[in-house]
């Protein structure tokens, strides 16, 4: 492990983050702020998901722990960040990285259960995990808290539909609040807005994504572009950005009106 260990002696709590070398952006997120230096606890929902992970970033020689949960469970939430803190004694970086996509169907004929499903997942479990994280970064008056957003929650027309988009628009909202309300604590909360996280779902469905100029269009890698970033706003001495949504985006989302129209143009659907 060679990069600048930004983060050392810092404890990060990364969610959605199992399935190793198969997993999307959270595993690569785990990876990168493993790399620079910090104990990282690993969540999903299966004790296979969350052991590949882990054993990932052991093998590279980080320090790694798992912990199976559900987000969307207020309870659970609790939980996992108590059980964090009686393990390593803090949490100092919260990953909500967790989140539910994919192609649903209009409005009209959305059934009641995937609405509440995507929204409870993206949205409440953000909420649910930054509660519980809060209570014990406030009185150590520090904390960074990143939340993993979408280009969808500021740009209608993209593939995910009604859910994911308003979910999304929301964490947005929820960033700011949050912001403002903790930084006389030393709390920092910004979110990502990412087009699109590399997977190797993508790249099995779709290799031509990452050949040649298409993939400075293609989606982000999510250990050495998310990642970085991640770990930058993790930073110590990075107290002054806090509140920002940031757009990565590789351009498209201020050139494009709608992904959508773009996916159909070039013959691409990377959702």
């Amino acid at each position: 492990m060679t990069d600048e260990r930004w983060l050392e002696g810092m404890v990060a709590f990364v969610t959605g983050a199992g399935r190793g070398e198969d997993g999307g952006g959270g595993a690569g997120i785990a990876r990168a702020l493993a790399r620079h230096g910090a104990r990282v606890v690993v969540n999903d929902l299966t004790e296979e998901a969350v052991a590949a992970t882990v054993t990932q970033i052991q093998q590279r020689g980080g320090e790694a722990w798992g912990i199976v949960g559900d987000v969307s469970n207020p309870r659970d939430a609790e939980r996992m960040i108590d059980a964090t803190v009686e393990r390593f004694g803090q949490i100092d970086i919260l990953v909500n990285n967790a989140a539910l996509g994919g192609l649903v169907p209009a409005i009209e004929r959305l059934p009641d259960d995937i609405w509440h499903r995507q929204v409870a997942v993206d949205l409440s479990g953000p909420f649910f995990m930054s509660r519980a994280a809060l209570r014990h970064m406030i009185p150590r008056r520090f904390g960074r808290i990143v939340n993993i957003g979408s280009l969808a929650g500021i740009r209608t027309g993209f593939v995910s539909g009604a859910p994911y988009t308003t979910a999304k628009s929301g964490l947005i909202g929820l960033t700011r609040q949050m912001a403002a309300e903790f930084a006389p604590f030393g709390i920092t909360v910004n979110v990502l807005l990412p087009t699109g996280i590399r997977n190797p779902a993508i790249m099995r469905r779709r290799p031509d994504l990452f050949q040649g100029n298409d993939r400075q269009l293609g989606p982000l890698d999510p250990e050495e572009e998310i990642g970085k970033l991640v770990a930058f706003l993790a930073r110590r001495d990075v107290g002054f950005i806090s509140g920002a949504a940031i757009p990565l985006d590789r351009g498209l989302g201020s050139a494009l009106g709608n992904f959508v129209e773009y996916a159909r143009r070039s013959g691409k659907d990377i959702g």
